[in-house]
């Protein structure tokens, strides 16, 4: 059973890896880049949070460092360092890589995917109602993990359980962020 999902996470890893052209290849490097993560998350910020609720900014501030925190850490504790799958990089002949080394020796799962899901999850739940911003954001996380992929990094299957890791962390995030919110709110009230 683990061989069939590997040979099948090889042959999708291949498809998206060979399918490239130059525009492409410019888009997935730049979301695969820290610093277009600081665009989006002040956008998001920006155009939500201070807009909707600008007394709140420090709550979802705080909420999106524990997203990072958790889902970057925890892709690499509870993840990476325990299972040990290699890149695809690092395990296969001819992967196409595009302005990028190969990184660490393990993939499983993918941080970027549990980062992005993490944090589009954690302000998707919070701004639900704003339909714009969760097309966006859901577009912005899958692009995001996708490019991982593309560029040589990750198998689709590292980039489906970070995503489904990320999901869980966003998710436990905004429970905690919600709790906060309503001790904050009884004790302002008093």
């Amino acid at each position: 059973m683990i061989e069939a999902l590997n040979e099948l996470d090889t042959r999708w890893f291949h498809w998206v890896n060979q399918h490239y052209n130059t525009p492409l290849d410019w888009t997935m490097w730049v979301l695969s880049q820290h610093w277009s993560w600081a665009v989006v998350l002040v956008l998001a910020v920006g155009l939500l949070t201070l807009r909707r609720e600008p007394r709140q900014w420090w709550l979802v501030g705080l909420g999106l460092a524990l997203c990072f925190l958790v889902a970057d850490q925890g892709s690499v504790h509870l993840f990476k360092e325990t299972v040990a799958r290699l890149r695809p990089c690092h395990a296969l002949e001819e992967v196409r890589m595009f302005r990028t080394g190969c990184g660490g020796r393990y993939g499983f799962v993918s941080s970027h995917a549990a980062n992005a899901f993490a944090v589009a999850t954690f302000l998707v739940l919070r701004y639900r109602k704003v339909r714009w911003a969760t097309v966006l954001l859901a577009l912005w996380a899958v692009a995001t993990s996708y490019s991982r992929a593309y560029l040589g990094k990750h198998y689709p299957g590292d980039l489906l359980c970070g995503a489904l890791f990320g999901i869980l962390a966003g998710y436990l995030i905004t429970l905690i962020s919600r709790a906060v919110e309503k001790k904050l709110q009884k004790s302002e009230t008093k």
